[in-house]
């Protein structure tokens, strides 16, 4: 194996593989090319040299070049192409450094969001200026206000739980998928029924304020899964069933088996989806027509981040397009089926 550094003229590594007892070599190495014999690696003959010039450092150490002049030619045309190497070398780190910026610009976006959402849930109940006019009393000023309004601090508390799981699910994706190119997921077994409701129930605000009924059928089996990613599927799914959802319906949840899976179904009066539009549903920033003219299409990630995090928990979603057109306010809708089809657990 041939061995190499090199370096620009400000000593800025463009590209090396040296080993640790590389090190010396290199350092010792003052010759454009000799025969080296006491290569602590290899054990064998093999001819090293080192050239300095107005571009930079360039070292090589060869154990297959036949003859010394003809390692200094390797050399001295290595020492040359450098600039070859800088090019893209800096366009790839230039790309890197693109992509992981869109990466944490992603996150600190949707959390600011999701912050904005819980500072206003709060001044929503009590306003900030009242509460700054208060200050020496506030404990007192904001007890009242919760008992007079108990009914408006249930739904807000009901809220931020909510947002806190979307902050929860945000730091998740970030940790276990855009900060490492390998997920790190933990598979245990989970009763599916209770990881879907311990979402669900942070809805409940938005469902009763379109008089959307979610029937939950019972359950008691286990799956095999990661629970943070899972949960931010389930997260996606229902807040996405949330806004497209038709008014004064309901959202039937079921759970079947086969052998080997729990296919946990959704049935709802949702968004009609044209066939047009079909195949691009899982698409990263794909939003519908329906969901624009409804004037609640997001970024366009939902779907596909639920198809990541399902097939990551080697499950699959399949979803049956209803045909029939129900046209309510202008909107259309139809009857869709989202069916998850899970690893069941087996002890």
């Amino acid at each position: 194996m041939n061995h190499f550094k090199i370096s620009d003229k400000d000593e800025n590594i463009i590209s090396q593989n040296l080993e640790n007892d590389c090190v010396n070599c290199f350092a010792n190495c003052n010759s454009s090319g000799k025969l080296f014999s006491e290569c602590p690696i290899y054990n064998q003959n093999r001819r090293q040299g080192k050239i300095i010039n107005n571009k930079g450092t360039t070292f090589l150490c060869c154990g297959t070049t036949k003859t010394t002049k003809l390692f200094k030619e390797k050399l001295e045309a290595l020492s040359y192409a450098y600039y070859d190497l800088i090019i893209p070398r800096e366009q790839i780190i230039s790309e890197i450094k693109k992509s992981e910026q869109k990466k944490v610009n992603r996150l600190v976006h949707n959390l600011t969001s999701i912050n904005a959402h819980n500072i206003q849930e709060i001044y929503d109940l009590i306003p900030q200026d009242v509460l700054a006019s208060n200050w020496r009393t506030q404990v007192e000023f904001i007890e009242k206000e919760l008992v007079s309004k108990s009914n408006k601090a249930s739904m807000m508390f009901l809220r931020i739980a909510k947002h806190n799981i979307h902050m929860k699910s945000e730091f998740s994706i970030y940790r276990k998928l855009d900060r490492d190119d390998n997920a790190n997921l933990e598979f245990k077994g989970y009763p599916i029924r209770i990881v879907l409701l311990n979402v669900l129930h942070t809805f409940f605000g938005d469902f009763t304020s379109k008089n959307v009924y979610v029937n939950v059928s019972d359950y008691y089996g286990k799956v095999l899964i990661d629970y943070e990613t899972i949960q931010v599927a389930l997260y996606h799914l229902i807040e996405n069933s949330s806004k497209y959802t038709k008014t004064d319906s309901t959202i039937y949840i079921d759970f079947k088996e086969d052998n080997d899976n729990v296919i946990i179904s959704m049935e709802m009066i949702s968004l009609y989806i044209p066939e047009s539009e079909r195949k691009k549903i899982f698409q990263e920033g794909f939003s519908g027509t329906s969901a624009k003219k409804l004037g609640k299409s997001g970024d366009g990630i939902g779907m596909w981040r639920i198809k990541q995090m399902v097939e990551l928990n080697k499950g699959e979603i399949e979803i049956n397009f209803g045909n029939t057109i129900e046209n309510y306010r202008g909107i259309d809708f139809s009857k869709n089926i989202f069916n998850f089809k899970l690893k069941k657990y087996l002890p």
